[in-house]
């Protein structure tokens, strides 16, 4: 039996390097549903985790991976997770410690069994060797993302905390497709409405048509949080100014279609709704302040709606949503944010 501590071949293709340096090979098992987590490694770069799925996306050849948060462009090998590199720690380990029993059972001459009799006579003396028991390898523990995405340039499939930018496998800017599948599950909410309504009652259904335009004017304000950090990062401005800035200057004005419009002249420098009419952005602005009482008056019209939104509405009564209108802010929202991000930032695919 050899002597070195780890045996070569087996599972792992363990080989010798030289001396005493070995090469192990390990298999990363993927989450539950198939994909493979990854992590950049820029300490800067939040939240920098996310996962692909194997045999999706660039194939072959791939020489560079892209962090889709922060656009880092690395060798593949360069975005293991920290549980990953843990778990193929503890897999050597492991190997270390099966070659320590084997290296122990040949310098006691035990071979093959546990025992030897030392002497065997009117006094019989045996020698056992029972290994310690060697603690357990476990998986790396993986985090739970909720956002999956198809690339629609390279078809990786990949899932991602937030709204990211960048296609881990092309490099190429996939937000405004994260944006889509955000108001697309706002849409799938609207069609289970019936369902709801049958199986729960009007009141249940109510109150899902009033959250899912609560959905809509969060994720309209966030793209625009977004798109606002990112013409300022692009302005030269840090990380503490930018969010100086989002803290002092936004606030919450990008909950409202007239002082969204304001905060992101003044902040960007460009029109937010010139891709869609006056009529239509009048429209939108009716929708969106359904929200006020919804949010903060358990959906009854107070008096502050009333100035804001001059609807006819009586006070007192509870604001009505209807599902047409909430398909209609999603329609609008897409029309407005995919304007304004195309605006301003074009993206040809090369590095910048």
């Amino acid at each position: 039996m050899s002597d070195s501590l780890f045996e070569e071949g087996g599972p792992h293709r363990i080989r010798r390097t030289g001396g005493d340096h070995y090469e192990m090979s390990v298999s990363l098992p993927p989450d539950e549903d198939g994909m493979l987590a990854r992590e950049c490694e820029v300490d800067a770069c939040s939240p920098a985790y996310f996962k692909v799925r194997p045999g999706t996306g660039i194939t072959e050849g791939q020489a560079v991976m892209y962090c889709p948060y922060c656009r880092t462009a690395s060798d593949p090998s360069h975005f293991h997770t920290r549980e990953q590199i843990r778990y193929a720690q503890d897999l050597a380990k492991d190997e270390a410690l099966k070659g320590v029993d084997r290296m122990v059972q040949k310098a006691l001459g035990l071979g093959s069994s546990p025992r030897k009799k030392l002497v065997d006579g009117l006094i019989s003396v045996e020698l056992e060797y029972t290994p310690g028991q060697r603690p357990m390898v476990r998986r790396p523990l993986e985090e739970e993302l909720r956002r999956d995405i198809r690339c629609r340039h390279c078809g990786l499939d990949h899932a991602v905390f937030g709204l990211a930018i960048w296609c881990p496998d092309c490099g190429r800017d996939v937000f405004i497709q994260h944006v889509e599948a955000e108001f697309a599950s706002v849409s799938k909410m609207l069609e289970e409405l019936p369902t709801r309504r049958e199986r729960l009652g009007h009141r249940v259904a109510a109150r899902d048509l009033e959250n899912s335009l609560e959905d809509v004017v969060s994720i309209f304000e966030a793209v625009l949080k977004i798109i606002t950090r990112r013409n300022l990062q692009t302005a030269g401005k840090s990380s503490d100014q930018i969010e100086e800035v989002v803290r002092r200057n936004v606030r919450n004005s990008y909950q409202n279609v007239a002082s969204a419009e304001n905060t992101y002249r003044d902040l960007v420098g460009a029109e937010l709704f010139g891709g869609i009419s006056q009529q239509e952005k009048e429209h939108l602005s009716a929708i969106f302040e359904k929200r006020h009482p919804i949010t903060h008056n358990l959906g009854v019209v107070d008096r502050r709606y009333l100035d804001r939104a001059r609807s006819g509405e009586l006070e007192g009564r509870e604001v009505r949503v209807t599902g047409p209108e909430v398909a209609k802010a999603i329609e609008l929202s897409l029309l407005v944010l995919g304007s304004a991000y195309r605006a301003r930032f074009p993206f040809d695919g090369s590095l910048r």
